[in-house]
């Protein structure tokens, strides 16, 4: 790299972090930060790089390598576009976001085709948790209207909290499955938030995260690894008469190309309760689909 390109590559990159930094600062204006960070450049030096001083001086212009330019915008509290404005500022490949646009609408096409060639329960689930599609045996299995929207106005989070739906009362009729019901949604809780980490500061992630705090009884507790299996109990109907009765699935995705999202998420029998309750649905009799 030549001197000039050097230099206006160092210019760019502390412009953008400068900028980004300050942001940060108006936005304490209206507000203290609860960490009582100050996004000042001595805070950002001793937190997330300590040659930053140097680098703001011209004593080195030496761009810092693509974890350290990371671990800035994490420090600044980055979306993941102005992480992604960083790193190519930087000279470094963006990280890999997730799909939206005509991109997404074609993963979303190819999980329905998936879905529909499979014989068992399952629902098409993007990176926000909306369901975005279910097929009919799983409308039969867990009693979901035929006028239900699917169109971002059914979340993940409704699915599983939401009491006026089946889900909920069905899978907590007992002591020993509310138990099961509750470390299972702790345990998904947590897997979303590793999942989704690095997006934490995204608008979509802080909307949802703040449906998710209506259940704040649940935030604060430990994932569990009892639940590791993803075994779940629900009381489903019996084709025959009517009668519910306990039976045991469980989960498995299937994302639609090389992201995890959007994916589809698939039911299975467990015990032999539910391999007769999914055959009266029209499923095999075994998992050998899988």
């Amino acid at each position: 790299m030549g001197i000039d390109t050097e230099k206006s590559r160092h210019r760019i990159v502390m412009g953008e972090i400068e900028a980004l930094r300050m942001k940060r600062q108006q936005q304490l204006a209206d507000r203290p930060h609860p960490s009582l960070k100050r996004f000042t450049q001595q805070e950002l030096n001793d937190e997330a790089f300590t040659s930053y001083k140097n680098l703001l001086v011209g004593r080195t212009r030496r761009i810092p390598d693509r974890q350290t330019i990371i671990n800035i915008a994490e420090y600044l509290e980055c979306t993941s576009d102005e992480r992604n404005d960083l790193l190519l500022a930087a000279g470094y490949l963006p990280v890999q976001t997730e799909l939206e646009g005509r991109a997404l609408e074609r993963a979303l096409e190819w999980a329905q085709q998936t879905m529909r060639s499979i014989p068992f329960p399952a629902m098409i689930v993007t990176h926000t948790q909306d369901i975005k599609g279910v097929n009919e045996p799983f409308r039969h299995l867990f009693d979901i209207p035929r006028d239900r929207s699917y169109d971002g106005l059914m979340n993940r989070i409704d699915f599983h909290f939401n009491s006026d739906l089946p889900i909920r009362p069905r899978s907590t009729f007992d002591n020993a499955s509310f138990e099961q019901w509750k470390v299972h949604a702790i345990n998904g809780i947590h897997a979303f938030k590793r999942e989704h980490m690095l997006s934490r500061y995204d608008a979509w992630y802080q909307k949802l995260f703040d449906r998710v705090q209506k259940e704040d009884e649940y935030l604060n507790e430990s994932a569990s690894s009892a639940n590791a299996d993803q075994t779940q109990t629900i009381l489903a109907r019996m084709e025959s008469d009517s009668e519910l009765v306990p039976i045991r699935y469980r989960q498995v995705s299937i994302s639609a190309g090389s992201r995890v999202y959007p994916q589809v998420e698939v039911f299975l029998p467990v015990d032999s309760a539910a391999r007769t309750v999914f055959e009266n649905l029209g499923c095999p009799a075994d998992c050998a689909f899988f």
